[in-house]
């Protein structure tokens, strides 16, 4: 398993997890999970796990996959390149929804190769691409884990107690449904964070967990539609389950689009096509209208700045962008508040942080950091 995360900290959160399940007896991978998690604030190092506020903004938070992951952890044995950070990371996370795991005592491909994974699997002969991606590092250490495991019969499983009372809902957002993690795909960025309310059938639970795999293209081929209906008769349903299923996943896509309260250009766009590829007729919002952005600088206008910002591949730190706003007889301010706040520039339009949810709230605008400094040689022309 592999988690993406803020930080190192205690108050650190996962933004992305992948668990691969490994038959021990053949360790041939025979199962595949991962999922982009909003930790509901800022994602930390951008520049490091290529995760950005806009690629969380609809993604499902912890609670919302805490069943699913649980239930495919549950009584298996731990398995990742420095497994107590991974391991403290999960715990972390199933300790603030107050359900409380038991990590066990797994298997950590750190020890016997002493190598940061990149090393470690050059020099195992194991393929790497996309390093500090969840899902390519698990898979990573999967390979591994065929050179290294010799089945240890000090080895615990991991237990959670309390996965009969969590409810397993079959949603994800992955970074491969996002155009292979290359970067945010907006049409895609509201896809497979459905939350099926009050659903009591387990077939139809079943193949919405399907269809979520299937639409996440915005394309259902012939191959994919015989294989959705193959399904769904082997499930037991009919036609009138199957367009139920469609229903309540439509609306789940309406309910992500307005969790935030905002319904952009392109999650209507979106949701349209999701319900003519559906055949499905639910009300869709209109797009919210949203304040011009566009913003002009002026002497003594109070800026805070927020998130890690790179810039054409160059890390820039908020003192640089401070030092910036002071040479352009700009205020920089540390906090957002109604009256003493003029402007926010933001690593990400997107963010999660307080400062920008504050700004938001008061109306006061938003910008990027290449806006900014596009601002800046503007008025230094």
């Amino acid at each position: 398993m592999d988690c993406e995360t803020t930080g190192f900290g205690k108050n650190d959160r996962v933004v992305e997890v992948a668990c691969i399940l490994v038959d021990p007896k053949t360790m041939e991978i025979v199962d595949e999970y991962d999922t982009l998690i909003n930790p509901e604030r800022d994602p930390g190092p951008s520049h490091i796990h290529g995760i950005t506020p806009s690629m969380l903004s609809s993604a499902p938070v912890f609670e919302e996959v805490a069943g699913a992951l649980g239930a495919r952890i549950d009584g298996k044995v731990l398995a990742a390149h420095n497994l107590p950070f991974d391991s403290r990371m999960l715990a972390q996370e199933y300790d603030r929804i107050q359900s409380p795991i038991a990590t066990g005592q797994g298997f950590c491909t750190l020890r016997p190769t002493r190598a940061k994974l990149g090393v470690a699997c050059q020099q195992h002969g194991v393929r790497l691409d996309d390093a500090h991606r969840a899902l390519a590092d698990a898979r990573a250490v999967a390979s591994l884990l065929r050179v290294l495991y010799d089945d240890p019969t000090w080895v615990q499983p991991i237990h959670v107690p309390d996965l009969r009372q969590m409810e397993i809902k079959p949603i994800t957002l992955r970074r491969e449904a996002m155009g292979g993690g290359t970067g945010p795909s907006h049409m895609t960025r509201v896809l497979n964070t459905a939350v099926y309310q009050n659903v009591s059938d387990s077939a139809v639970v079943a193949y919405m967990d399907m269809l979520d795999w299937v639409v996440d293209d915005l394309i259902i081929d012939q191959t994919e539609d015989v294989s959705l209906i193959q399904a769904a008769a082997s499930l037991g349903m009919g036609w009138s389950q199957i367009r139920s299923a469609h229903e309540i996943y439509m609306q789940s896509l309406v309910d992500a689009a307005l969790r935030d309260g905002v319904v952009t250009e392109d999650e209507h766009k979106l949701m349209t096509s999701v319900a003519a590829l559906l055949g499905v007729h639910v009300e869709i919002p209109g797009v919210t209208a949203q304040p011009d952005p566009t913003v002009a600088l002026t002497p003594g206008m109070r800026v805070a700045f927020t998130g890690t910002a790179v810039v054409d591949g160059e890390l820039i730190s908020r003192d640089d962008l401070c030092r910036q706003a002071i040479a352009a007889n700009l205020s920089p301010v540390p906090t957002v508040t109604k009256k003493g706040c003029d402007l926010v520039v933001a690593a990400d339009p997107a963010s999660l942080s307080g400062k920008a949810k504050n700004a938001r709230s008061w109306g006061i605008p938003i910008i990027s950091v290449e806006a900014f400094n596009t601002l800046l040689r503007h008025d230094h022309a």
